[in-house]
């Protein structure tokens, strides 16, 4: 029984090489590295190309529903949409931090990743030059510059760490 909401193959790859050939199933639950199930359908043992896949579905839906994995949902240029470690509220747009040789913090900005001519490339922006939300502006702009995508009306909030760090040094954001 195949789930509605599912893509045809969604978690399923095809695997041609020495070792092995058929459709690979592999499904993780959101936020881990390690495979929750995990199988192979080989098209010598489940009867060819078609009939694997269709097998692969199959149990891949099962698994699915009996581990209470949901598939994760994508925005037009591929990206995950929901990301526990994107606190930006963007797609493609993080803040990072950059450290000195004794390990204090240098530099702090937004940083915009995107897509040109098939290659990624990012732009960075300065919270010190361009203030905490002016920065994450420019990087939300950026960032929609290339995919077009909506925009969050607000910057999250600015994290403890980093209004500590403007507080030791006087800085404002």
């Amino acid at each position: 029984m195949s789930h509605p909401t599912i893509d045809a193959d969604y978690a399923i790859t095809r695997r041609d090489d020495a070792s092995a050939t058929g459709w690979w199933v592999r499904l993780f639950r959101p936020g881990e590295r390690k495979t929750a199930a995990s199988k192979l359908f080989s098209d010598s043992v489940n009867g060819g190309y078609d009939t694997a896949r269709v097998a692969a579905r199959a149990w891949r839906d099962a698994q699915m529903v009996a581990l209470g994995i949901a598939q994760r949902k994508r925005d037009g240029n591929g990206h995950f949409v929901a990301y526990k470690r994107n606190a930006s509220g963007k797609i493609g747009v993080r803040l990072c931090h950059d450290y000195n040789p004794d390990g204090s913090i240098c530099r702090i900005y937004w940083e915009a990743k995107f897509m040109v001519d098939g290659k990624q490339r990012g732009r960075g922006y300065s919270v010190r030059k361009y203030g905490y939300e002016g920065a994450w502006t420019l990087a939300t702009a950026e960032r929609k510059r290339h995919d077009g995508r909506p925009v969050p009306a607000k910057a999250p909030d600015c994290p403890a760490w980093l209004l500590e760090f403007a507080a030791e040094r006087g800085l404002t954001l």
